[in-house]
């Protein structure tokens, strides 16, 4: 590292190369363990609707395994049907949608539940201290109640029918 007139400069790190990360091309990145594992999901998806022969699909998949680039990965699936591949997004799509509203249910139900303890405390501590012993919890538990219902039930239904394979309509 040298300094001239008040800058400074790094080492080069690159191995003497002039090419920066924004230069390279995409095809000449380098890939993992995920990037193997969903191409080699996409094979199978691919095997099972009949676009790949067994054979073909162990031979890609070895390839995959031994795949280094982006480049690589592209090759085993560029003659397979984009609809494939947009069949298997809209259905991980789909998953992820109801993850995240059986997630909504569950916050739901724990802030119903909370609240109602909150509320059945209040009202036995105020039944204790003045003698007011009205039982009123009962009126926002049970409308609530109701509206956490219509919120879980038919969540957790498609939920099902979707983890099923039923149709949700």
């Amino acid at each position: 590292m040298t300094i001239e007139s008040g800058t400074r400069r790094s080492p080069d790190v690159t191995g003497g190369s002039t090419r920066s990360a924004v230069d390279t091309n995409p095809g000449d990145r380098r890939i993992g363990r995920p990037e193997r594992d969903r191409t080699i999901s996409l094979l199978s998806e691919a095997v099972s609707a009949d676009y790949l022969t067994l054979a073909e699909f162990e031979e890609r998949s070895h390839r995959a395994e031994l795949a280094r680039d982006r480049a690589d990965l592209d090759a085993l699936t560029r003659d397979l049907p984009p609809e494939l591949l947009q069949r298997i997004n809209r259905d991980k799509r789909r998953a992820k949608l109801s993850r995240a509203a059986m997630l909504g249910v569950r916050i739901h139900v724990g802030v119903y539940l909370a609240a109602s303890v909150f509320m059945i405390a209040l009202w036995l501590v105020i039944g204790l201290t003045a003698g007011a012993w009205y039982p009123w919890p009962v009126w926002p538990i049970l409308g609530w109640g109701i509206g956490v219902l219509g919120h879980a039930v038919p969540v957790t239904l498609v939920a099902r029918n979707q983890a099923a394979g039923r149709p949700t309509s």
